[in-house]
Order: C-alpha cells, then sequence, then structure tokens
C-alpha cells in the first residue's frame, strides 16, 4: 500500500511539474529548473518523489539531465497532438458531431477510471467545479469555461497521462464550436442536468452509473446540436 502511495505521489508531482511547464509557462523551454532542494520546497514533496517525477518527464521529453549542470526543460517541447481545431470544416455541424461522439467513446471509460482512481481530495474539487459551473450559470458568467474545468477535473483523476495531454486539445476544438453554437442555452440546461448526475455517481464511486451517465450527456450534446 504504502509503495502505491508513493508511485501515485510521483504521478500527481510529474503531471504538477508538466502543468507549471507546459501550461504556465514558469519554465521556458531550454531553461534550467530550481536545484532539487528549492523545488521539493515548492512542490512539497520529498527529493525522492521529486526525482522519480523528473525521471518521468524526461522519458516523456519534456526534461533533460545534463551532468554537472542540473536539469533543464528541452529547447523543443514534444508536441502535444493533432490540433483539431486546425482542421478544415470544422465549424460545420457535421464536424460537431464527429466531435462529441470522438468523446463519447472515450469520456464514459475516463469517468469510470476516476470512480476507481480519485483521492478524496480530487473527488471534492471536482466537486467544487460542479458547483462553479451551477454558480456561473445562474450568475450569466462563463459557465462552457466553468463546464470544461469540470470536464478536466474528471480527466486528471483519471490518472491516465494519454487521456489527460488530450483533453486539452478537444477542449480547443470545443471552444470553437461553442462560439458559434445557436443552442447555448439548450446546452447550459443540458450540461447542469447532467452533470448533477455525473457527479451523484462518481461520489458514490459507482463506475457503471457514471460511465452511463456520461454517454447520456454526450448524447444529448450530439442531439442539440442536430437540433
Amino acid at each position: 500500500m504504502a509503495e502505491a502511495k508513493k508511485a501515485k505521489l510521483s504521478e500527481q508531482t510529474s503531471d504538477r511539474l508538466y502543468e507549471m511547464i507546459v501550461d504556465e509557462h514558469r519554465y521556458e523551454p531550454g531553461s534550467k529548473l530550481p536545484n532539487e532542494n528549492e523545488l521539493s520546497e515548492a512542490l512539497r514533496v520529498s527529493r525522492t518523489t521529486l526525482r522519480e517525477a523528473i525521471s518521468f518527464l524526461v522519458a516523456q521529453g519534456v526534461l533533460e539531465i545534463r551532468r554537472g549542470k542540473g536539469t533543464f526543460v528541452v529547447e523543443e517541447l514534444p508536441a502535444a497532438g493533432l490540433d483539431l481545431t486546425g482542421l478544415a470544416g470544422l465549424r460545420s455541424r457535421v464536424r460537431a458531431k464527429d466531435l462529441f461522439e470522438m468523446r463519447l467513446i472515450f469520456e464514459p471509460a475516463t469517468v469510470a477510471l476516476a470512480c476507481q482512481r480519485a483521492s478524496d481530495e480530487e473527488l471534492r474539487q471536482i466537486l467544487k467545479k460542479a458547483q462553479r459551473v451551477e454558480r456561473m450559470a445562474a450568475e450569466g458568467g462563463d459557465w462552457p469555461l466553468a463546464d470544461q474545468e469540470f470536464h478536466w477535473a474528471i480527466i486528471k483523476a483519471s490518472h491516465n497521462e494519454y487521456m489527460r495531454r488530450l483533453y486539452p486539445i478537444i477542449n480547443s476544438a470545443v471552444n470553437e464550436i461553442m462560439q458559434i453554437s445557436q443552442n447555448r442555452q439548450h446546452m447550459q440546461d443540458t450540461a447542469l442536468a447532467d452533470n448533477r448526475l455525473i457527479l451523484e455517481f462518481l461520489l458514490k464511486r459507482d463506475e457503471a452509473g457514471a460511465r452511463h451517465a456520461m454517454s447520456i450527456h454526450m448524447k444529448h450534446l450530439i442531439n442539440t446540436l442536430q437540433d
């Protein structure tokens, strides 16, 4: 059990360090990371856990270790993958339907994994994200962004690196679709109702229920796009 917990912590640490590099741009390509003591203190982990996290990112081609010099961000970060927003015709309803069909394939499996693997703290964060979607919708705020953060929290809680890397790519395409959707109010009502059901099963760690609820959600969105 201790080994499993240690492995999970190193995974979380590598995930956080990756975000700091790629998403938050705290460390630019070619730059040197702080020394081991500083970085482990900043991430609030042991040096052993930090080394394991760094080893993972080295294997992923994000970091490189230069003997006698330290750990550096590589000059050219690995491509995250295909930019779906660049596909011709994405703005058509047909392409939008294709996108949500792809989400229908992998997001139900992802939420099932989150039921298995999420820590109690991660479940609390998912709950907070769901509550924020409700609040933003009630206030007339940017509920689509809050909804994406809710789904992103679920993806992260699945602890699957490939799914975690894939979601931002899909997310950028979803943003494009939301900008031109004629059914935003319908989509909002659908998202709020479906999110409640997804959250209910997720908090119970009911894999079958959560998987089914996510499938229903994606099918609802596909139907909305066809209206």
